[in-house]
């Protein structure tokens, strides 16, 4: 749970008693790879801190996956508008490594954020952050898809050693014959310059 009161506390720091409260109202659970910890259909009731692992969350239509986050250690995740309404959810959320999390439940969070004044600023900067996270993220989606496979090499390469390779056309939203041919012909011109 350090991890997740540092990355609190750099957002700005806590008082004792908030920490103390944390520490009675987060709770640990283990996810193993492959785990759903999220189904279709279900009410997100948590949000978890990462602690070390990897998510995937993505919805299925017409028998067509669209991997709308890969997440990692030091991450915040939830289904969001399942979270925030409290209704049945049309994601899922899977373990894509053992995951080691810390998590709230909504009522919990919601008692804290009027308990605690404070936390309200935690809350507004995280929310803040993954906006402007799912943004960026929507703006790499609209470029041509060998743009947004180079992305993935350069800015997201960690990713490559630890994610399934059949998640990668669902998550850069390309057909998977040409996320194939687009990662061959990358290998082939880096091959070329060496």
């Amino acid at each position: 749970m350090e991890k997740l009161l540092t990355l609190l506390n750099t957002i700005s720091p806590m008082s004792n008693s908030l920490i103390y409260h944390l520490h009675a109202n987060v709770k640990p659970s283990n996810f193993s790879r492959g785990e759903y910890i999220l189904k279709e259909g279900e009410i997100c009731q948590h949000v978890y801190f990462l602690e070390s692992g990897l998510i995937r969350i993505f919805d299925q239509h017409d028998e067509k996956e669209n991997t709308s986050w890969i997440l990692k250690e030091g991450d915040i995740f939830i289904s969001v508008a399942s979270f925030f309404r409290q209704q049945p959810t049309d994601e899922n959320i899977v373990a894509l490594e053992d995951c080691n999390c810390w998590g709230i439940n909504y009522r919990q969070l919601q008692k804290t954020c009027e308990s605690f004044e404070e936390f309200n600023v935690h809350r507004q900067i995280i929310t803040e952050r993954y906006y402007c996270r799912y943004r960026d993220r929507n703006k790499v989606l609209n470029r041509p898809p060998k743009e947004r496979y180079n992305y993935l090499v350069q800015q997201e390469s960690e990713l490559l050693c630890r994610v399934p390779i059949h998640v990668f056309p669902s998550y850069l939203n390309i057909p998977r014959s040409t996320f194939y041919d687009l990662r061959s012909n990358y290998h082939i011109n880096r091959k070329n310059e060496n």
